[in-house]
């Protein structure tokens, strides 16, 4: 029996990643074994004696262009907002300039992992069918 505030069990949900339209999990299994790469980017901010490093959200790219690209913005906003606290506002504002131009921090194997246990969480509470 389900009540009104229970989603519905079979239904897949969508997932939203920068970069793409909304995805169900297999969508973007498909994306990632046809190439494409799930990344994040870093940047920081600082004033003082007081420096935050922070990584955006999950970003879809299918080519290092897309990558490139969308570092460069992050890189701008960290070199902005970064290197004006000491010690660590230099040092984490290069560091981000750096992962950035590399094509940001590839986390495609953390959710590929995330989406099998999720899977498997799904499987785990589908009611088990009895004649």
């Amino acid at each position: 029996m389900q009540t009104v505030d229970q989603k519905p069990r079979s239904s897949p949900e969508l997932l939203s990643i920068r970069g793409s339209r909304p995805l169900f999990d297999e969508e973007l299994r498909t994306r990632i074994a046809a190439g494409a790469r799930c990344v994040r980017f870093e940047f920081c901010f600082s004033l003082l004696f007081f420096t935050v490093r922070q990584q955006s959200s999950v970003h879809l790219t299918h080519s290092w262009q897309q990558r490139y690209l969308r570092g460069l913005g992050y890189s701008l906003l960290a070199l902005l907002l970064g290197p004006w606290g000491f010690p660590w506002g230099p040092l984490w504002t290069a560091w981000a300039v750096w992962v950035n131009a590399t094509g940001g921090a590839d986390c495609t194997d953390e959710v590929c992992a995330w989406l099998d246990a999720r899977s498997a969480s799904q499987h785990e509470e589908a009611p088990a069918a009895t004649d």
